[in-house]
C-alpha cells in the first residue's frame, strides 16, 4: 500500500465483523489504526453520523489529507479484493 495511504477504524471489542476487519488488514499488511470505542459511545455515535455509517466497524481511508469512508466490514473486504486484483 502507498505510504500515503492509511486506514483508520473504529470498532466495538465485541464485534464479530470488527475482528474479520482488523485481521484483513493485518494480514494483508495495510498501514490502519484501530479506535476501540466500548467506553466512548457518544463519540462513536458523532463518528457514524459524520460518516453516514451506522454500524460498527467504520473504516475511513485516509489518502494524504483526504479522507474518504470504506465502510464497514462488507465493504472493507470487497476493497481489499479491488485491491488485490489491480495490484
Amino acid at each position: 500500500m502507498d505510504k500515503n495511504k492509511h486506514i483508520k477504524m473504529w470498532i466495538k471489542s465485541g464485534c464479530p465483523f470488527c475482528v474479520k476487519a482488523r485481521e484483513a488488514l493485518l494480514v494483508n499488511q495495510i498501514s490502519h489504526s484501530v479506535y476501540v470505542m466500548d467506553d466512548s459511545l457518544e463519540e462513536l455515535d458523532e463518528i457514524q453520523k459524520t460518516w453516514t455509517h451506522t454500524t460498527v466497524p467504520v473504516v475511513v481511508l485516509k489518502e494524504n489529507s483526504d479522507e474518504s469512508l470504506i465502510g464497514g466490514w462488507t465493504e472493507l473486504e470487497k476493497w481489499l479484493d479491488e485491491r488485490q486484483s489491480t495490484d
